[in-house]
């Protein structure tokens, strides 16, 4: 009863379409292929081990996965021609291994201590992709795309895919005067180093990090009424989860004297401290 053991095979599917920034571009070279990509399929196994253990204070869980994404629908960003278009990947895959627990135990009541570690490898199997800005033969920018210049990124990373992501939290409950509850948490968060560009543009790695989250908090009135302070990032880390070249910048794409196109980053929120009042009816 404390114990299982499951195994699972999965199919998923994500329509084709047509990219409306192709459409509305009137500098498109190659209209039909700008405007359409195909459908997304993505099919794997993982199995894994789900656990009840110490008399019911620890929970333990385990989880091993293999995926392949074909055709995989990528976004980009066409600085020439300023307009958004969705290519297709030939093929990728993503595979690894979660761990994950939670400990509640019963001499220490309201105490919760939770955390993750994750293995994660994501790669393109086949995709001849649109080379970035400004990039140069030696880096890659040596083939044909659609018509314009390339890149093979067979093998390389997909974006935002750091290798290893965890996490460690706790929290206390316990009760004050009264029917007044104080609530203390703090959540971490850590990440590898990963490309944040779909392309393999080099200046879009984002380094590794840890960020911290906390909250105090009180209960009143059986819950019905809380006051609660709630910090976030309080590292104050600026995390890029996505990039796009930045328009007319980079030059001799294609060439032997190229100088990469800057990048714009998509970045998470800054720290922030917020006090938040509750009221349940």
């Amino acid at each position: 009863r404390e114990l299982l053991v499951y195994g699972a095979f999965k199919t998923a599917y994500k329509s084709g379409g047509f990219s409306n920034g192709g459409i509305n571009s009137k500098f498109s070279t190659n209209p039909l292929a700008d405007l359409t990509f195909d459908p997304e399929r993505a099919r794997g196994f993982e199995a894994g081990i789900k656990s009840t253990l110490a008399d019911n204070q620890l929970r333990l869980n385990l989880t091993a996965f293999t995926y392949k994404y074909l055709d995989l629908q990528v976004d980009y960003f066409n600085s020439a021609t300023f307009a958004f278009i969705t290519t297709n990947a030939g093929s990728a895959r993503t595979k690894g291994v979660e761990l994950e627990f939670q400990y509640a135990p019963r001499a220490l009541d309201g105490f919760d201590l939770h955390g993750s570690l994750n293995y994660n490898r994501a790669r393109y199997g086949s995709y001849i992709a649109p080379c970035y800005g400004g990039q140069s033969i030696a880096a890659g920018c040596d083939t044909s795309f659609q018509g314009a210049l390339g890149q093979d990124l067979s093998g390389k990373p997909t974006a935002v895919a750091p290798k290893w992501t965890g996490s460690l939290g706790a929290s206390y409950d316990t009760p004050l005067s009264g029917n007044a509850v104080l609530g203390l948490s703090v959540d971490t968060r850590y990440s590898s180093s990963y490309l944040a560009s779909s392309f393999a543009h080099p200046l879009s790695r984002q380094p590794k990090y840890l960020t911290i989250d906390g909250t105090v908090r009180v209960k009143l009135d059986d819950s019905r009424y809380e006051i609660a302070l709630i910090g976030k990032n309080l590292t104050n880390r600026f995390i890029v989860g996505g990039v796009v070249d930045a328009p007319n910048t980079g030059v001799g794409t294609g060439t032997n004297a190229a100088t990469p196109a800057d990048q714009i980053g998509f970045v998470s929120l800054p720290r922030t401290v917020q006090l938040q009042l509750t009221a349940r009816f």
